[in-house]
């Protein structure tokens, strides 16, 4: 309702009020006379529902004895509102427009429970003079809730000095904004205008193209997809700045244009502290790969002792000297299992994991030129991925698969007709199954003659136990194998060399 109403005729203003048929109106309507008790003379069916007093009689009562409000300030500007909004129709005698006003009601529980109206008073005439109003209502409690707590959430964000709060129209390049943004871009207050187009400038070269096509994409994409921005601003001091943006494009309650909304974070502290992090990381695994290189290079110091000392006591013979030498041998081979996993760690340059595949081919192939064995008489086969293991957990191994290489070659006589086979699987419970085999010389014996004293025994089983590994050895009368089942890393690095 907009005008006013005229009544004529009857000379009872109720009677006319009820035949003006507001009972089938679908909003709330209310009539009261403009005295001081703002009484009540009628009220549809639509008000008793938005007003919670379904079946009560208001009718002859005042306004705010119907409907009293609350004692606390809300209550008293309701009381105002309302009463100035008649005082302004009997001065003028035009309607007026109130709201969002907040006017509480009570529950049936006798609490009273926020809400907020949209209300229009109009004058109702009789041979010119004003003898009712009317006051249509309309509920806007949620929307005005939801208004304030979206103006919370930005205030939150523009009072925070990383995160801060914008506003983006695409067509006008307008750009409201808190004034941190400015600062995170070298702006100083009031500098760079109301447009973005300043800021665009600044974006890294490298970065700009993607945060164009962010705009573009969000702009086409259903209300509500989210945009995602993060880029660089290098300042004109040199300073490099790093910026996550956050939004959604939504429609402006005040112009109904669409704007891109959401928030500037300034990720720079963040950023610097991960490359510092970074570089220290990479620090030290170039001290570590380093500390690995000379390690290598002296255990091969050591091996080129050992040999001379080896080639000493077989000049001197004797059956001392034999056994000497032997000895000699099993701590060159040992020494020569560290020294390749310190060597594979160097190639790979990866201080936490080794390439195991890198690693036991390293391993057959001095083995094979420490026994002087050709090519065929030891054969080392495994699967197309790629296992990565730890590296303490590939040191372990690759120093029992030396002792069973060793055991193999001492006890199986390789050549290329029986030659000593290294097989390295993962099977579907992804479980890394590796056997040494090796012909079997002693066919006759029913048992294996493993001396479960000898030192390379109990560094087998000593390895085993600190990786989790079982040790399984049978032997058929034409082979002897050896067979070590352990389980995976919880998070091994498996991957497909075409990847």
């Amino acid at each position: 309702m907009t005008g006013d109403m005229l009544v004529h005729e009857e000379t009872n203003p109720l009677t006319e009020i009820l035949a003006l048929g507001f009972e089938a109106v679908p909003f709330a309507a209310l009539f009261y006379q403009p005295d001081d008790n703002l009484t009540l003379l009628w009220r549809n069916s639509a008000h008793a529902v938005m007003s919670g007093s379904v079946g009560a009689d208001i009718s002859g009562m005042g306004m705010f004895e119907a409907f009293p409000p609350s004692a606390d300030a809300a209550g008293s500007d309701a009381v105002n509102f309302i009463r100035n909004a008649t005082d302004e129709i009997m001065r003028t005698g035009k309607p007026q427009e109130v709201g969002p006003a907040r006017f509480d009601l009570l529950s049936d529980e006798g609490h009273y429970v926020e809400h907020h109206w949209q209300m229009h008073f109009a004058p109702i005439r009789k041979d010119g003079k004003i003898i009712a109003i009317l006051q249509t209502a309309r509920d806007v409690t949620e929307a005005t809730l939801t208004a304030r707590l979206a103006q919370s959430h930005r205030r939150a964000a523009m009072s925070t000095t990383s995160v801060a709060y914008f506003s983006y129209d695409p067509e006008t390049d307008l750009f409201l904004r808190n004034d941190a943004i400015d600062a995170m871009f070298g702006f100083a207050p009031e500098e760079a205008g109301p447009y973005a187009a300043p800021f665009f400038e600044r974006v890294h070269k490298d970065d700009i193209g993607a945060v164009h096509d962010e705009v573009a994409r969000v702009l086409a994409a259903p209300h509500g997809e989210i945009a995602s921005f993060d880029y660089r601003v290098p300042l004109p001091s040199g300073e490099e700045r790093f910026v996550r943006i956050r939004g959604e494009i939504a429609t402006d309650p005040v112009d109904r244009r669409p704007k891109l909304v959401g928030t500037f974070v300034d990720l720079t502290d963040i950023e610097t502290a991960r490359r510092d992090l970074q570089q220290a990381v990479h620090v030290r695994e170039a001290l570590v790969i380093e500390a690995n290189h000379r390690i290598k290079n002296s255990l091969q110091i050591a091996l080129s002792l050992l040999r001379l000392q080896s080639s000493k006591l077989m000049m001197a013979g004797g059956p001392a000297a034999d056994r000497a030498r032997e000895a000699l041998r099993a701590v060159e081979s040992r020494v020569r299992a560290v020294a390749d996993v310190h060597a594979a760690i160097q190639i790979d340059d990866d201080v936490a994991q080794i390439d195991l595949v890198t690693l036991f081919n390293r391993l057959v192939l001095s083995t094979r030129k420490s026994a002087e064995l050709p090519e065929g008489a030891m054969i080392f086969t495994y699967p197309t991925e790629v296992i990565r293991l730890k590296s303490d957990t590939a040191i372990a191994l690759s120093l029992m698969l030396n002792e069973l290489l060793t055991n193999a070659i001492k006890y199986g006589a390789p050549r290329e007709h029986a030659p000593v086979t290294l097989d390295l699987v993962i099977d579907d419970g992804r479980e890394l199954q590796i056997t040494v085999s090796n012909a079997d010389l002693n066919a006759g014996a029913s048992q294996l003659d493993i001396d479960s004293t000898g030192t390379g025994e109990r560094l087998v089983q000593q390895f085993a136990a600190q990786i989790g590994a079982e040790i399984e050895r049978t032997k058929d009368g034409k082979r002897v194998v050896a067979k070590v089942t352990m389980p995976l890393e919880p998070s091994p690095i498996a991957l497909d060399p075409a990847q």
